[in-house]
């Protein structure tokens, strides 16, 4: 992932305005799964969707997850 060209979006819609806040965050979450899921990461979406439905928290979701 490219945490540079994330900076601006960042800066835009962030509540805390220092610079290494900012580039904590983007290291928290822009990372390869970013650009592309792979399969890995489409079955960690689809277990969270299953869990979150088993318990009850979302309904049932009728329509596939990805795009095709």
């Amino acid at each position: 992932a490219h945490r540079e060209a994330s900076l601006p979006f960042v800066r835009r819609h962030a509540q805390e305005m220092s610079e290494d806040v900012m580039y904590r965050h983007i290291d928290l979450y822009v990372n390869d799964y970013s650009v592309d899921l792979g399969t890995e990461g489409r079955r960690a979406v689809e277990m969270l969707f299953e869990k979150a439905r088993t318990t009850g928290i979302i309904p049932d979701v009728k329509e596939h997850l990805f795009l095709r």
